[in-house]
């Protein structure tokens, strides 16, 4: 008789791993956070695997979004912030992008302690290649909801992050 092959055993190993995997907790409000988590966890996977072509790591592609929303210029350590990074990192991650040409450093005027981060011509086409993959995103997961669905959603989304805000002061 011939052995089984690891293919064969596959469903019955990934049977045996979702029998074990973590369940959802029955109340939603338990259930919130596990689902932003894995929510915005799956999207940045998503683009993760959609820009790798482009040879972009995760916190340079989002680098290069804040960037772009903050009009193109940010202070170094507000980017940082933004992408929840320490300023070692944020240093390093600034001089790779720098000698890449995605982006151009400058001393804050009236604070030569501070250096702003903006946006070079090279990144604009980067960008522009990201906010496309970006849009095929969120129009392939929008997909799977109505209209008035999506509306309730970010309605409900925004409100209980205006509620998380109000509880950090």
């Amino acid at each position: 008789m011939k052995p089984a092959t690891k293919h064969a055993q596959r469903p019955a190993d990934a049977a045996r791993l979702d029998a074990r995997a973590p369940r959802m907790p029955s109340d939603p409000v338990e259930s919130l956070g596990l689902l932003l988590h894995g929510l915005a966890k799956g999207w940045r996977e998503a683009m993760d695997r959609r820009l790798r072509p482009l040879g972009l790591t995760r916190v340079q592609w989002q680098a290069l979004l804040w960037l772009s929303r903050a009009g193109g210029e940010l202070v170094q350590g507000e980017l940082g912030d933004l992408l929840e990074i320490g300023a070692p990192a944020t240093v390093a991650l600034v001089d790779r992008m720098e000698r890449d040409g995605l982006v151009a450093r400058h001393a804050v005027p009236g604070d030569r302690r501070r250096n702003a981060v903006m946006l070079t011509p090279q990144a604009g086409r980067l960008l522009r290649a990201i906010q496309g993959v970006a849009s095929e995103l969120r129009h392939e997961v929008k997909a799977g909801l109505t209209g008035e669905e999506l509306k309730t959603l970010c309605a409900l989304l925004s409100k209980a992050k205006h509620r998380i805000d109000g509880l950090k002061r």
